[in-house]
Order: C-alpha cells, then structure tokens, then sequence
C-alpha cells in the first residue's frame, strides 16, 4: 500500500514538473495538451487514492499523522497545480475557455456523482431483495421442520397407543 500511493505521488509530482517546465518555456498551453493531460490522470489516481485512505477501504500502513500529512500535502500541490494552469489560460487570453472547461467539469463530475448514487441505490435494493429471500427461506425451512417434528411425533405416539 505504502508503495502504491508513493509511486501514484512520484507520478504526480513528475506530471506537475513536465507542467511547469512547459510553462517555464513558455509554450503555449494548447501544446502542453499531453503534459496537461498527464497531470489530470496522476491527479485522479491520488484523489481516488486519497478517498479509498479516508474511507477506510484500502489500509495505509504508516502512522495516522503521516497519512494527515500526505493527504494534505498533496492536495495542496493539485490545488496550486490547478490555479498555475488557470493562469496559464488566462495569459494565453483564453480565460473564457478556462471558465467553460470548469464549467463543463463540474457538469461532467455531478453526473458522475449522480449514476454512482443511481447505482448504489440499486445495488442497494438489490441486497434488500436479497435478505428479505432468505429471510422468507429460512421460515419456510424453518415450518417445514416444525411439521416433520409433530409428524415424527405424531408418529410416535401413534405406534405407542397401539401396543
């Protein structure tokens, strides 16, 4: 686990070097498209790694305050990260695309955000169905047994009033 977040971090931290340096050089912000581009895929795979740590769902091995520290740190870096490129738009004249393309992201995650729900929803009733099945199982097993014991018992007294 240490290993996983420590390379997701080393290529994060290489992405936003590539951006920088581009930046430095003073190209042009439609050029660094796969540089850009490099930064937004390590950007994702620390946040989802970030949210799996807060969740609980994927165990980080060293102490409390070291995971605190790189989560914050590293969500720092994104946020600086992502107002260096907000200005490169901006000094390139084009804060107008810079806007739509935020807009269109914010769309684009509540969507998102909107089918995860949808389908947790329906995974959820789903589980229901499921218990309630087993629940109505388990009685019908469970009558089933109670008649097979006052048929067995039935059964004897039967063979004993006979004798």
């Amino acid at each position: 686990m240490i290993g996983e977040i420590a390379l997701l971090i080393k290529g994060l931290d290489t992405a936003i070097g590539l951006v920088k340096a581009g930046l430095d050089r003073k190209k042009d912000i439609e050029g660094m498209a796969s540089e850009i581009h490099g930064f937004f895929e390590s950007k994702q795979a620390v946040e989802a790694k970030i949210s799996e740590l807060k969740k609980g769902k994927d165990k980080y091995q060293g102490s409390a305050l070291e995971e605190a520290i790189a989560i914050s740190e590293e969500s720092r870096k994104i946020k600086e990260m992502m107002l260096t490129i907000g200005k490169a738009y901006s000094l390139a004249g084009k804060s107008p695309e810079w806007q739509r393309i935020q807009r269109n992201a914010a769309n684009i995650q509540k969507e998102r955000d909107f089918q995860l729900s949808k389908s947790n929803r329906k995974k959820i009733i789903q589980d229901r169905k499921d218990a309630e099945f087993y629940v109505v199982l388990k009685y019908i097993f469970g009558v089933m047994l109670i008649l097979i014991g006052i048929g067995g018992l039935v059964f004897v007294v039967a063979m004993n009033s006979n004798v």
